[in-house]
């Protein structure tokens, strides 16, 4: 279950998030270069993978577990009325390979991932709930302004952390720089860069121990501007984890837990069915 969990968090971590800053943006929304076209009910779909390379350690003393996920599916943006649009993830399957401490394959296993919905995405990419924004300002984030080609956006983006009963929040920003255009199936896309930094993390004092958590990459997203969709992207970003609240005396109740994930996305626009 441990590694089924690792293998997936990437997928569902977003569930747990918590304020973005796209009020203003969403207020404002008819403004800026870079939304959906939620005019028309219609559905993009797209293909999606998810490689993940992940380390799972929970004794200082013994290395560190090693697993190979990788998922293949379907990711779907429903548009419907009144502005909206669904995004779904569905017909994901996942295989897990796990490592023995000689790098040699000891156990593989293959499962359907249950299909997961999120409701009534604005074209700014936003979401009435706030903790669903992250995943999809790593996927497909969109700038909070125009931008002409080389100027660059923050999208300020924070990370959930719990540890111990405590939730803290590494804090951080997808950087777009609008980089240029390119021809992707016969559209001239936009090409945004995106920069990923989400390591800044404020221990309380009243915390004891040790305490990492950061997520850093890079992206390439396409967007067709004349119509106002994704075409297309690829993400790859790490994720580091750790807290070490043990101590010499036994009587303290401490852990040690380390993970790290290397994640690498692929997201291909299939079809448009009006």
């Amino acid at each position: 279950m441990k590694k089924i969990l690792l293998g997936l968090s990437i997928l569902i971590f977003a569930s747990c998030g918590n304020g973005n800053t796209k009020s203003a943006k969403a207020e404002n929304s008819n403004e800026f270069q870079f939304q959906w076209d939620f005019s028309k009910q219609r559905k993009f779909i797209y293909s999606f993978s998810q490689i993940v390379n992940g380390e799972n350690k929970m004794d200082k003393e013994r290395p560190s577990d090693k697993t190979y996920t990788k998922g293949l599916g379907q990711l779907n943006v429903r548009v419907k009325e009144n502005n909206l649009a669904d995004i779904s993830l569905t017909d994901i399957e996942m295989q897990m390979i796990d490592y023995d401490q000689e790098g040699n394959p000891r156990d593989t296993m293959t499962q359907k991932v249950p299909n997961t919905v999120v409701q009534d995405m604005k074209p700014d990419g936003s979401f009435g709930d706030s903790n669903t924004d992250i995943l999809f300002d790593m996927l497909f984030p969109l700038p909070n302004k125009n931008l002409d080609e080389g100027d660059s956006d923050e999208i300020p983006m924070q990370m959930p952390f719990s540890t111990n009963g405590s939730r803290l929040f590494a804090k951080g920003q997808n950087t777009l720089t609008f980089a240029g255009y390119e021809e992707i199936e016969g559209r001239n896309c936009a090409v945004l860069k995106g920069v990923i930094d989400i390591s800044e993390l404020d221990i309380p004092e009243e915390l004891k121990g040790e305490y990492e958590c950061s997520t850093t990459g890079s992206a390439t997203y396409y967007f067709y501007l004349e119509d106002g969709y994704y075409t297309g992207a690829d993400i790859k970003m790490v994720m580091d984890v750790m807290m070490d609240t043990e101590t010499e005396n036994e009587d303290d109740f401490g852990m040690f837990m380390k993970m790290k994930s290397d994640n690498v996305f692929k997201i291909r626009l299939e079809k448009i069915v009006e």
